[in-house]
């Protein structure tokens, strides 16, 4: 990443690659422990794991709670968690 400008403007996580390389650099620590939090700030970013291992949990249990109203013969729907019109899900 040399600048961060694309074609269309500036990257969504550049600011947090600005973030995380002042902490780096400027960090006195030879490990560089402090700057931990910047770094998963930007990997978040770029690669969304914490938020998509959120997503698979609420699903699990939505899907867990689905089979155990099925079996009592209750009425539970399973709710889309996609984005609106994405059709990323079971109902």
């Amino acid at each position: 990443m040399a600048s961060g400008i694309g074609y269309r403007g500036t990257n969504r996580c550049f600011p947090l690659w600005e973030d995380f390389q002042q902490c780096f650099f400027s960090s006195q620590e030879k490990t560089r422990a402090d700057c931990v939090p910047a770094r998963e700030d930007y990997l978040e970013c770029l690669h969304h794991f914490k938020e998509i291992a959120r997503v698979r949990t609420i699903q699990a249990v939505e899907r867990d709670n689905y089979n155990k109203s099925k079996a009592n013969g209750t009425d539970h729907k399973i709710i889309s968690l996609s984005a609106p019109g994405g059709g990323g899900g079971s109902s």
